[in-house]
């Protein structure tokens, strides 16, 4: 039962720079290659960055909880779909009609495209050992499911996306329970995951973070959670206990208070129906019935925890006894996360040795259900131990993942869930952020399952040649630079030359080149159509003097020449708030660094259609633009400016004067528009719910104009005068962070957080051609 947070003054030759990764879950150096090592990073390196990367994004006026606001929406939203489905289920509807989309103004299709081959992060599997069957959930936020024999993966949720790291299930009549944190609540599902109903119980209006979930028996009837919540009259955070005796439908607080990180629930997965609790280091019982708690002893032979630090407790049953193993991640350097044993069930404990890393997640320790001396711990890489926690070894190195992902865990472990099948095999579920892998040998070995069908990839955006065959690359998180050379109709498996997280992919030349960047990184592809990685160069930012970047840095391709980009620089060093220019000349990326100071960081840069004017959006929505003669600020702020963070500017393809820009909707519209080139914006929002905006995409033409958004796509309705979403019954409730429209093909193609690729294909008899008024 799983537990739980552009010109310059001089010209600069820069060599083809890449960190890597050699020894445990520390960071090596920078070294000089061209033909790149792997890109991963440790935990934790990134994750700072990218989380104010994205709250940069999602920038809001002050007292508003941007993202409750979403999961607000969110939550109407899938009881809107809820409504749908069954309509469409009574009437015995075709599969396709799931995915169809009919108004006055668009009719089309969704199609989904992979990859098929490319996992994403699983966070949490339930193996249903009767049927045979795995339930896994993903960082998308999606329940998949799978006979374990074939593998046939399919997602039972695309209609509802929850963030949940938390998934339980309960057999008999199969309950299936997940703790999210947006939409937040507990939520459960009596029909293998295709819709999902909101427990009763937790009223607090002010939740901080989740913090557990557990069941006591898969056949009864109690559940508990653990939720971090602050108290408006104490002015304090607390993690409070949460109790069900109906199988999650309602919760009752039964009054405890924990400190955030420092409490653990769990319970054994067979042979017992105890329920603990770990508050600190004090181990405590649940009484069945009641729900009262009886302490049972203190782990006496460990450090006190602090503030900061985080535990969690696993175990099993051994001959009718059942031993505990309490993990506590102080966050040391170097990693190492403490470990103590006791085999008398909690009345004795006694010091282990620490695994050398720290814990990936609050889920990421775990031991076998029956063998007392097998325990796991996973950070960057996954760790066992067959000896009670005496030494500790790597099930394998995380680079080795690229040498054969079959049998290669691949970086950064979020869970271990154990259950012991119906042939007495105990099989290791092992959740990575390159799918789930399976272990049955006390993870000796392991076993992919997700190399094909876990269709949940996490994708930042795409970029598709403009001319047969029509080529996808793709930027995605942790799984690389992706690409499909001759990609069908339907879905499709993607190759990896290049590893880490990759964004902005940008192209002059109908994507026979094309730029991207990673964190730290600029990567220039001179040849698509190369299979592996010998078209690839990068450029450091390191070269260039770019700090207090932030995890992904704006790029753009200048049309008149494809091997040139600018990207935006920092907000410190020699190059700070200008912009970079990039150059391939056949052998390496040269830079130079723009005179101009814009005078803070920058969120968003563009060209003009035929490259002879440069925009820039700055912080606090000012707006710059140089027609030759320098950037100019044409606008002082945006409307609503200071809460607006403008990250995308698209340029009308037939008329130069006009310009939209989006970015955060949540005090303010989220898209403006210019009519006279960026000297003034309005407004262009309506229909748009209040959220944000990542990327708008244009046809040739201008007649179809679409928007990726947080809570889904957006197309503009040009009679009507507003944004319609365009989602169908289930196309996939997801954070929709790119759109490509792709003219010779009539289709805008979504890149999603966590299911992939999806297009939506404008039926032929629907197309029309008139620019917007």
């Amino acid at each position: 039962m799983k537990r739980g947070p552009w010109l310059g003054v001089a010209t600069i030759v820069a060599a083809a720079l890449l960190p890597y990764y050699l020894l445990g879950d520390r960071p090596d150096t920078i070294g000089k290659a061209s033909l790149l090592p792997p890109i991963e990073s440790p935990p934790g390196e990134h994750s700072q960055s990218r989380h104010e990367w994205i709250e940069r994004l999602h920038r809001h006026a002050p007292g508003q909880n941007w993202r409750q606001m979403d999961a607000d929406f969110r939550r109407q939203a899938q009881d809107q779909r809820n409504e749908e489905i069954n309509l469409l289920r009574l009437a015995k509807a075709k599969p396709e009609a799931y995915l169809r989309v009919r108004s006055a103004a668009l009719a089309g299709e969704w199609m989904e495209r992979g990859s098929t081959n490319q996992a994403g992060r699983t966070l949490a599997t339930e193996f249903d050992i009767e049927n045979n069957r795995l339930n896994v959930l993903t960082q998308g936020g999606n329940l998949w499911r799978a006979d374990r024999t074939t593998l046939n993966w399919e997602s039972a949720s695309d209609g509802a996306m929850f963030k949940a790291p938390f998934l339980a299930r309960l057999t008999d009549e199969e309950r299936l329970i997940l703790f999210s944190r947006e939409p937040e609540g507990i939520f459960f599902s009596d029909d293998g995951g295709t819709i999902w109903s909101s427990a009763n119980g937790l009223n607090s209006d002010q939740p901080y973070s989740i913090e557990g979930l557990a069941v006591r028996d898969p056949t009864g009837n109690d559940v508990y959670a653990l939720r971090n919540e602050f108290d408006p009259v104490s002015l304090v955070f607390g993690v409070k206990l949460y109790a069900s005796a109906n199988r999650g439908s309602t919760f009752v607080d039964l009054g405890f208070v924990g400190s955030q990180g420092q409490t653990a629930l769990f319970s054994p997965r067979h042979d017992s129906s105890a329920m603990y609790l770990l508050d600190g280091l004090t181990l405590k019982m649940i009484e069945p019935g009641t729900h009262s708690l009886v302490t049972i002893s203190t782990i006496d032979v460990a450090a006190q925890v602090q503030p900061g630090h985080y535990v969690s407790l696993g175990g099993g049953v051994n001959n009718g006894v059942t031993f505990l193993y309490a993990f506590v991640d102080r966050r040391t350097v170097p990693p190492q996360t403490d470990v103590y044993q006791s085999l008398d069930g909690g009345q004795t404990w006694v010091t282990r040795l620490p695994a050398p890393s720290h814990m990936f997640t609050r889920s990421s320790a775990e031991t076998s259900t029956r063998d007392p001396m097998q325990l796991f711990v996973g950070g960057l890489n996954a760790y066992r131990s067959h000896d009670g926690g005496a030494s500790w070894t790597y099930i394998n190195f995380h680079a080795s993942y690229y040498d054969n992902p079959a049998i290669n865990l691949h970086a950064d472990i979020p869970n271990f869930d154990i259950f012991v099948d119906q042939n007495d095999i105990e099989r290791i579920y092992i959740s990575t952020d390159g799918g789930v892998y399976e272990s049955v040998d006390g993870g000796l070995t392991v076993q992919n399952l997700s190399l094909d069908g876990i269709r949940n990839s996490e994708y930042y955006g795409s970029y598709t040649q403009r001319s047969p065959p029509y080529r996808i690359m793709v930027g995605s998180q942790d799984q690389g630079y992706q690409k499909a050379h001759t990609p069908t109709t339907g879905l499709n498996a993607f190759l990896q030359p290049s590893a880490g997280d990759w964004a902005y992919l940008t192209s002059a030349d109908g994507g026979e080149t094309l730029w991207a960047v990673y964190p730290g990184v600029v990567m220039f592809d001179f040849d698509t159509q190369t299979t592996g990685d010998s078209a690839l160069r990068r450029w450091s930012f390191n070269t260039g003097g770019i700090q207090a970047y932030q995890f992904f840095q704006p790029l753009q391709v200048d049309p008149r020449s494809p091997n040139r980009a600018v990207i935006a620089a920092g907000e410190a060093g020699p190059s700070a708030n200008r912009l970079i220019t990039l150059t391939y000349n056949g052998s390496y990326i040269a830079y130079q660094v723009g005179d101009f100071n814009f005078g803070g960081g920058i969120s968003a840069v563009q060209f003009s259609r035929d490259g002879e004017t440069q925009y820039v959006i700055a912080n606090l929505g000012r707006f710059f633009r140089d027609a030759g003669d320098g950037f100019q600020q044409t606008v002082t702020t945006l409307p609503w400016g200071a809460f607006f963070s403008g990250n995308c500017i698209l340029t009308h393809p037939t008329d130069p004067e006009t310009i939209y820009v989006s970015g955060s909707g949540y005090a303010g519209p989220a898209v403006y528009r210019s009519i006279d080139n960026g000297d003034s914006f309005s407004a262009f929002a309506t229909g748009l719910p209040n959220t944000l905006v990542y990327n708008l995409a244009i046809s040739a033409d201008g007649g179809h104009l679409f928007a990726a958004t947080n809570l889904g796509p957006y197309y503009y309705d040009q009679t009507a005068g507003r944004w319609i979403e365009i989602s169908a019954a289930l196309t996939p409730d997801q954070t929709y962070w790119h759109v490509d429209y792709i003219d010779a093909l009539h289709t805008a193609r979504f890149a999603t957080g966590g299911r992939g690729l999806w297009d939506f294909v404008i039926d032929t008899d629907a197309l029309f051609s008139s620019g917007f008024e």
